[in-house]
């Protein structure tokens, strides 16, 4: 699996998602970027331009987007807001994403 930092294309129906992600739309970011998975597959062709990232610098990317604009968690009881999650909690987050991918 091939973790990846890229942004939809144009197509005549509107935005889309790049042929190339198997699985994308997490963690949008004010750029535009979003994070997508992807096979290890050396017959893919992933432009170049695409940032590749390890699960650390995964972490840190969403710890970044968390200090600017805090990632939220519901709380036990339904009728409370949600909750600013630590850092700790981001980063337990993302690695739970990357082991289930």
């Amino acid at each position: 699996m091939i973790i990846l930092e890229y942004k939809l294309d144009a197509a005549e129906q509107g935005m889309r998602c790049p042929a190339w992600i198997d699985d994308g739309g997490y963690w949008s970011n004010t750029d535009n970027t979003m994070i997508g998975v992807t096979r290890d597959n050396p017959e893919f062709h992933i432009p170049s331009t695409v940032v590749r990232l390890t699960p650390l610098e995964l972490e840190d990317r969403q710890v970044a987007i968390h200090t600017a604009n805090p990632m939220m968690k519901d709380t036990d009881d339904p009728s409370d807001e949600p909750v600013e999650m630590t850092e700790a909690e981001v980063r337990t987050a993302i690695q739970d994403w990357v082991a289930s991918k």
